[in-house]
């Protein structure tokens, strides 16, 4: 029997700066690795012209010696995650996929391509439409949804932490991080012709980044940051609550709109750097944040992608152990 899923479509969102091009270098490294040792499943580069510059981002910053090496601009990623096609007679950017195949190595026929996008979160701004921003269709049309929220940016966090030495929580930038995740979900709703109040049941991971700069907000032992973090959906569940139940305390706007989305919320807090970013002190991108490569340690950075997998290709990463060849069926 031919067990072939088709496309399996995962969308990444989150605000402009939020971390998103750090998060995915991080991820395509730390994933393909859990995934051989944990499920015996491996994750291969599928279009390996089309993912260059994913490949070239996580090779920078791995095999960088200083921040200046390791910095990642936004204007060059989004030039890397962005192309602009003619549609309906105007250029607009649409959204790079990222393909990659899935393959269980000890049930080779069980298989599936796991295609990434990732999405500027100004395409969700209110005041754009759908058909200027078409690049969020294929959010609809996603296995799974992750959205990065960024507290550094949150005014209540920053608030609550009330550390003026890190240099992330001087940002100026506005916080809309609630409107595009409501946007979001409206989109999605109207594409997929439901009413307002209606809930999709698509895994939505609500991964609240930088957690090593907000780790103190919760009981010393509330997060569990090992590799049981990362791939049991019961410690993740505790995760989960712990990191609900302050966004509830901090932004509870947040809460609210992903759970009027999805029927399928988990919460994780993610740090793919593990440490704060300091400002390069010359060159080119003086003043700019980057990480120390030196001291890269990322915490539970691919528990979404593995929640989500379990969900949406379980038969991939946990197939039964014994399938019984269709022959022998009487």
């Amino acid at each position: 029997s031919e067990m072939c899923i088709r496309d399996t479509i995962l969308s990444l969102v989150g605000a402009p700066s939020s971390g998103k091009s750090y998060y995915l270098a991080v991820l395509l490294k730390q994933l393909p690795e859990t995934l051989i040792r944990v499920f015996n499943t491996n994750l291969q580069d599928a279009d390996p012209t089309g993912n260059v510059h994913l490949n070239e981002m996580k090779n920078r910053l791995f095999s960088a010696t200083t921040r200046e090496d390791a910095f990642i601009s936004k204007t060059d990623f989004e030039g890397l995650m962005y192309e602009r096609l003619m549609r309906n007679g105007q250029l607009v950017p649409l959204p790079r996929p990222f393909v990659y195949n899935l393959q269980n190595i000890d049930q080779s026929e069980s298989r599936a391509s796991l295609v990434f996008y990732d999405n500027a979160g100004e395409h969700f701004k209110p005041t754009i439409s759908i058909d200027d921003s078409p690049g969020a269709m294929h959010v609809a049309a996603s296995s799974a949804l992750f959205f990065l929220f960024d507290p550094a940016t949150n005014r209540s966090f920053r608030k609550t932490l009330n550390t003026k030495r890190d240099a992330q929580l001087k940002s100026q930038a506005t916080d809309e991080q609630d409107v595009i995740l409501a946007e979001m979900g409206l989109r999605i709703k109207k594409l997929k012709a439901l009413d307002s109040h209606e809930k999709i049941d698509t895994p939505l991971a609500i991964m609240v980044g930088k957690y090593d700069l907000w780790r103190k907000l919760l009981p010393e032992d509330a997060i569990t940051t090992t590799s049981e973090g990362e791939t049991h959906t019961d410690t993740i569940k505790r995760n989960s609550r712990h990191t609900r139940d302050l966004l509830l305390k901090l932004c509870p706007t947040i809460v609210a709109n992903a759970e009027s989305i999805s029927s399928r919320v988990m919460y994780f807090p993610i740090s793919p750097l593990g440490h704060s970013p300091k400002e390069i002190k010359e060159g080119q991108h003086n003043g700019k944040l980057a990480p120390n490569p030196k001291s890269l340690s990322p915490i539970l950075a691919t528990a979404p992608t593995l929640w989500a997998l379990k969900l949406i290709a379980q038969e991939i990463i946990e197939p039964s152990p014994t399938t019984v060849p269709t022959e022998s069926v009487q």
